[in-house]
């Protein structure tokens, strides 16, 4: 890269290109070949960083809530965050949705207790252990379902923690084992606990 006095030309003249750089005028030789690797390896990291962006546009409901804390905390979006704390469970061919982050904070986090699965109706029960009214009771927990055949999810009302139960309705073709069920809690000053994961395998079907 060599300095020039002259600024007025930018872009490709003949075999040199003409810039800046920070704020200084310099001239380059255009590079014989442009290189576009199309290794095995880097299009598999391609691939699964376009699958982690479409997960997280399709989970977005959830960590718009449930990062939010968080990626204040990391300067970022919700959907950098998700981006930037799931990357290491998502490939091209394999997305580990039970390690899955949708929440993270510092909320105390809660027992998922028992879920029951009556018609379309899901029915869930959890231990805030909190046995005394104290301001957690007036927690937030909620509730995401996630089928990840039809790559389509719903949030859910929330229902405070001292309630201990949570109910929400899912459309019929998301039974099955590819639906995941994810939760967490949001304290009245926005923080976040940590996600629970439940699969389909662990849902008692009524």
């Amino acid at each position: 890269m060599a300095r020039k006095r002259d600024d007025s030309i930018t872009g490709r003249v003949g075999d040199r290109i003409h810039s800046t750089w920070r704020g200084r005028p310099y001239t380059r030789a255009y590079p014989e070949t442009v290189h576009n690797p199309q290794t095995e390896a880097q299009q598999a990291h391609r691939n699964a960083f376009a699958a982690l962006s479409r997960l997280s546009s399709n989970m977005k409901a959830a960590h718009s809530i449930g990062l939010d804390y968080q990626a204040n905390r990391m300067k970022l979006n919700t959907h950098c965050a998700f981006k930037k704390l799931n990357k290491v469970f998502v490939t091209d061919q394999v997305i580990r949705y039970p390690l899955l982050i949708l929440s993270k904070g510092p909320v105390t986090s809660f027992e998922i207790t028992k879920v029951r699965l009556e018609g379309q109706t899901l029915h869930v029960d959890f231990d805030g252990k909190r046995y005394d009214f104290h301001a957690y009771d007036l927690d937030n927990i909620y509730m995401f379902a996630y089928c990840a055949d039809l790559c389509q999810g719903s949030l859910f009302e929330p229902s405070f923690r001292v309630v201990g139960s949570i109910i929400g309705e899912i459309p019929s073709e998301w039974i099955g084992p590819s639906l995941h069920l994810y939760f967490f809690a949001i304290d009245p000053k926005r923080r976040a606990s940590e996600t629970i994961h439940v699969g389909f395998e662990e849902i008692e079907i009524v």
